[in-house]
């Protein structure tokens, strides 16, 4: 007489739609909810405290500003009104629009060479042993302190402006780069090495992707450099631009109008790094920047 085995694993299709199947999935319905329940009040918070800081700041400088002297503070009322005038009546909205096409160019410039240097040293030996000593010295040089010779090479026009910001982007992107590529878990080079991937492969599934989020961090910080660079430049090489503006405004001791100018500068940049910020986000999903993702504090 033959025996019949049972398997004694219960079917598929009963497991799924099992209760103790369905209490999970609900569970983990559930779990889901609650963090993103949790991430929300995080950005809510997060939110609420920026708002604030910003609300003192603003009441502190108002209040200082209404009990010193115009000529050495203003507050923050009279220097937004002063910035409306500069733009109805001295033309600087035309003056932002020259600054900011010397500052696309010069940083794309210079994002774009700090990402193949960055590359070339961070995967081949030979590319760092060749270059990697040049570009440390110049990330540590003041670039201001090159700026008068870049003049006498190229001269005092808008072509000298690009290079004098393209340079002021390029060092800090190649040396953040260069550490990203370098970061790269060795783990991955080994399986695509395992995996006989050629050089082409190895770049398209392993090092750019590797190296996004340490592109969009050196492209951040060259923000704030190529910024830099670009009021450096307008006022190092001819008068244009914000740094023309700035400069005019402080020596005619407008100060509430040269105050209107920086806080122009200072909102330029925040907004390009929050739209960075947003990009990264794209990009690079599992890798957040800010407060809202449900840290603490």
């Amino acid at each position: 007489m033959s025996v019949q085995r049972v398997d004694p694993r219960p079917d598929a299709s009963s497991v799924a739609g099992s209760p103790a199947a369905v209490s999970e999935q609900a569970l983990g319905q559930d779990v889901r909810e609650a963090r993103r329940r949790r991430l929300r009040r995080a950005r809510r918070r997060f939110l609420a405290i920026r708002i604030v800081s910003l609300l003192v700041v603003f009441a502190a400088w108002q209040l200082y500003g209404m009990h010193t002297i115009a000529i050495l503070f203003a507050p923050i009322t009279t220097v937004v009104h002063q910035g409306y005038l500069l733009f109805v009546n001295n033309g600087l909205g035309n003056e932002l629009g020259y600054s900011m096409w010397t500052f696309a160019v010069g940083y794309a410039i210079g994002v774009s060479v700090g990402i193949v240097l960055g590359m070339l040293m961070g995967a081949y030996r030979w590319a760092e042993a060749a270059v990697s000593m040049y570009v440390f010295a110049l990330y540590a040089t003041p670039m201001v302190a090159l700026v008068p010779i870049i003049s006498l090479w190229i001269g005092f026009d808008a072509t000298a402006q690009i290079v004098i910001i393209a340079l002021f982007v390029t060092w800090p992107m190649t040396v953040t780069v260069f550490h990203g590529v370098r970061q790269i878990d060795a783990e991955l080079m080994e399986v695509s090495r395992s995996l006989r991937l050629n050089r082409r492969q190895t770049w398209v599934h392993v090092l750019l992707p590797g190296a996004v989020p340490y592109v969009i961090t050196g492209a951040t910080q060259g923000v704030a450099m190529g910024l830099v660079g670009v009021i450096i430049a307008e006022l190092q090489t001819q008068l244009s631009g914000l740094g023309s503006a700035l400069q005019t405004q402080s020596q005619t001791y407008h100060t509430a109008a040269a105050l209107a100018v920086v806080l122009l500068i200072m909102v330029l940049g925040v907004s390009l790094r929050a739209i960075l910020g947003l990009v990264h986000r794209r990009l690079v999903p599992w890798l957040r920047i800010d407060r809202g993702d449900g840290r603490e504090g």
